[in-house]
């Protein structure tokens, strides 16, 4: 990949939520939104990143520059979330341009593009990466709407558990618990591969219906905390596991 002159161009950011200490765990940061994705999960919050990415305005260098420049000093990092974006070709740009100000990244991705994970990793581009593990293997291509990318999740979960393990980054597992597409099976599925992988830390998200990719899926009623607890509880029995939402 050719790095661009990131001087002048945009980067093919859509959002800027400015401060957020949601996104990276214990750390202040900035997240970014990059657009389009190569899924089309029912259950998706981000629905008009993915849909509508080509009619998005980019926001104005300027005003990117100003949200990662103007609070110097207590400002620990930037997320870069989606969408999914490993399949953004302003990616590396963007990763080599919030390192030039002395900040670090992270990166929220589907897992669908080991090849472009290990490059960024390899020149240093990221300090953290946050795996969304949609649903147990099995249910990808239901839970996706699209053919079966699950081969290429497993490739960058052993990516990511071995570059943790040689001190490279802080790797997060995570999954929406959203009813239908995941069940307690699923959770403990996946719970299970990600120990005998060697993954160390699990977490699970609640499901919220306010905004979703398709209205089927806004009536789903999501489960209970009670439930999400015993599926946590249930989970631990094979590596850390930790409630979200």
């Amino acid at each position: 990949m050719v790095v661009k002159d990131v001087a002048t161009e945009t980067l093919g950011v859509k959002g800027i939520v400015p401060l957020s200490m949601l996104d990276w765990e214990g750390r202040l940061v900035t997240t970014l939104f990059l657009g389009g994705c190569n899924f089309r999960c029912p259950f998706c919050h981000n629905a008009s990143l993915v849909l509508e990415n080509n009619s998005l305005p980019d926001v104005p260098r300027d005003m990117l520059d100003e949200a990662l420049t103007s609070k110097d000093g207590w400002l620990d990092g930037v997320c870069i979330t989606g969408g999914e974006p490993t399949i953004n070709a302003n990616l590396e740009s963007l990763a080599v341009y919030i390192k030039s100000l002395g900040l670090q990244v992270k990166l929220d991705t589907n897992g669908t593009q080991p090849k472009i994970l290990h490059k960024l990793i390899d020149k240093g581009l990221v300090d953290a990466v946050a795996l969304d593990v949609k649903t147990s293997f099995s249910k990808y291509a239901d839970a996706t709407r699209r053919p079966d990318l699950s081969g290429e999740v497993k490739k960058t979960i052993s990516l990511l558990i071995d570059a943790e393990a040689k001190g490279m980054l802080e790797v997060e597992f995570r999954t929406t618990v959203a009813p239908t597409f995941v069940e307690r099976e699923d959770v403990i599925e996946i719970a299970k591969y990600l120990a005998e992988a060697g993954a160390k830390r699990y977490y699970l998200q609640q499901f919220n219906p306010k905004s979703t990719m398709e209205v089927s899926a806004s009536k789903i009623e999501p489960y209970s905390k009670e439930s999400l607890t015993e599926f946590a509880e249930a989970a631990t029995n094979y590596l850390q596991v930790r409630l979200r939402g």
